[in-house]
């Protein structure tokens, strides 16, 4: 049955991130609007394509039992080429609809799958001969095709380190490699892209009269500017070494002329960057004792009272109650029946009293018990969501590309005024959390709450902290922030404990 059906779509980022699965294959009608779903009985590997406008003639996504592609499928004389554009997870469609068309031309003008263009150039590669940009590009590629592919956040630092060094007063993205071995024009542009100022787009105007990010020289830019070129010369150099050790010649470049930053000490140390937050109040964690945490939550509690702000409001309690990072809660689902599915997001699981985080920072998976507060918190979303619905923080627009809720940079803004708090951000929510459970907890369990790993700890290793310990911890944390606004505790606590004193509780090392 599977081979009759029109698989030609209309595609959008919704059909591509909730309608597309292994399991079912969708049923099109002329105008390529998903009609129907059919088993995929076979059990086989499936293919759609795309036929809007602004995609390629070829371009689809290619449904796995494990994973979904995005690929490019397209008869070049004789042959059928194709080409896989990327890991739908990881790249949005209006980005793989763009890279297929680039790939596309290629493939045009050699005749040659892009794999087999890869391996001529890896052949003749020469990393003096390259321009900054050019290394970038591979760099961005091997970033794109690993065995773990790296987070949109990695992409958008790249891509934003080569926009800085196209400025005409930098200058640096198409010059060659080798022409840069002097190190004069390096220093140069570090010192002249530091001492810069942020600059706003043309027709755009500052959405804070009052703010002084504008007049605040941009040395952090620089420093995360430089040390994503260096990390892309690095790995063209490491590339080029194996190449040319295998073709038995020298490589074209000795050394990357780039690190000239890092040896001569123009990167601020530890100490410097320290002394650069505080002096910038760059870390701002709510307190217990000066009453910021109490009408922070007060505010937070009465904004929940609208209907609009319901979700952002759940969003920022529950990154408060579990520390999360910035963005980490965003992409909670309810959890997928497919327990295949279930090892590639992150999801709730409210019967089981679980809540995993895939893929996070640190490429680990965290799971955390479900404490009483966000327990309720998550099953007041649960009970009142529209049915079929499988993002626990849904975008407000079915529309929105990624399907979930994003930003809370709004929201916070009147939160903190109504508060009367000076300076907040999403992070210091995780900063405060981390703040509380410090005062109450051993340090190992800080660090499992935090999700703060590391392989070289070595004694990180030896405890095995129960769930029903970290349970227990997550509880009287909640407990002792929530009680700070008795309304807040009343609304989210069990009764027995709401009204009760936070139990103090010796610091267990």
């Amino acid at each position: 049955m599977a081979g009759k059906l029109n698989r030609k779509l209309k595609l959008t980022a919704t059909i591509v991130k909730e309608r597309l699965s292994f399991q079912k294959i969708p049923v099109a009608n002329d105008k390529g609007a998903i009609v129907d779903f059919d088993e995929n009985t076979d059990e086989k590997r499936y293919v759609v394509f795309d036929i809007d406008r602004d995609a390629p003639v070829g371009f689809g996504v290619a449904v796995n039992r494990t994973n979904m592609s995005y690929i490019l499928q397209r008869r070049v004389g004789s042959r059928v080429i194709k080409a896989t554009i990327g890991n739908t997870r990881n790249l949005a469609l209006a980005d793989a609809r763009a890279r297929a068309k680039e790939e596309l031309a290629k493939i045009v003008e050699t005749g040659r799958s892009p794999a087999e263009n890869k391996v001529l150039e890896e052949d003749s590669l020469q990393v003096a001969d390259m321009t900054v940009a050019e290394c970038i590009a591979l760099y961005r590629t091997y970033l794109t095709e690993k065995s773990r592919p790296a987070k949109d956040s990695s992409l958008r630092g790249l891509e934003q380190a080569l926009n800085r060094i196209k400025r005409p007063e930098i200058n640096l993205a198409d010059t060659k490699v080798g022409d840069l071995a002097g190190e004069k024009r390096i220093k140069e542009a570090f010192e002249t892209l530091k001492a810069g100022r942020r600059k706003l787009r043309d027709g755009t105007k500052r959405a804070k009269h009052d703010s002084q990010a504008y007049d605040t020289p941009t040395i952090t830019t620089a420093e995360l500017t430089f040390r994503w070129v260096t990390r892309a010369v690095d790995y063209c150099c490491i590339k080029e070494n194996r190449v040319a050790a295998n073709q038995k010649r020298p490589p074209s470049l000795h050394h990357n002329p780039f690190v000239v930053i890092r040896e001569e000490g123009m990167y601020r140390s530890r100490q410097e960057l320290e002394e650069h937050y505080a002096l910038t109040n760059a870390r701002n964690p709510l307190q217990i004792r000066d009453g910021s945490l109490g009408r922070f939550l007060d505010a937070l509690w009465d904004r929940r009272k609208i209907a609009n702000y319901r979700t952002a409001c759940d969003y920022l309690f529950l990154t408060l109650l579990w520390g999360t990072r910035r963005g980490e809660a965003a992409p909670l689902r309810w959890k997928p029946a497919d327990a295949t599915v279930a090892k590639t997001c992150s999801w709730v699981d409210l019967k089981g009293g679980l809540v995993q985080f895939f893929d996070t920072k640190n490429r680990f998976n965290h799971t955390l018990p479900l404490a009483p507060a966000a327990r309720r918190i998550l099953q007041l979303r649960f009970d009142e969501r529209d049915k079929g619905l499988e993002w626990v923080f849904p975008a407000r627009s079915k529309r929105a590309a990624q399907g979930h809720y994003l930003d809370s940079k709004a929201i916070l803004q009147g939160l903190r005024k109504t508060g009367g708090i000076e300076q907040l951000r999403t992070h210091d929510l995780r900063r405060t959390f981390a703040t509380v459970a410090e005062e109450m907890c051993s340090y190992l369990m800080v660090k499992r709450l935090l999700n703060h790993r590391s392989l070289r700890d070595v004694t990180e290793s030896y405890p095995q902290l129960a769930y029903d310990r970290i349970l227990e911890e997550l509880t009287r944390i909640e407990h002792a922030m929530l009680s700070t606004a008795p309304l807040v505790a009343l609304g989210l606590l069990p009764v027995e404990t709401s009204t009760q004193p936070m139990k103090a509780s010796p610091r267990r090392h």
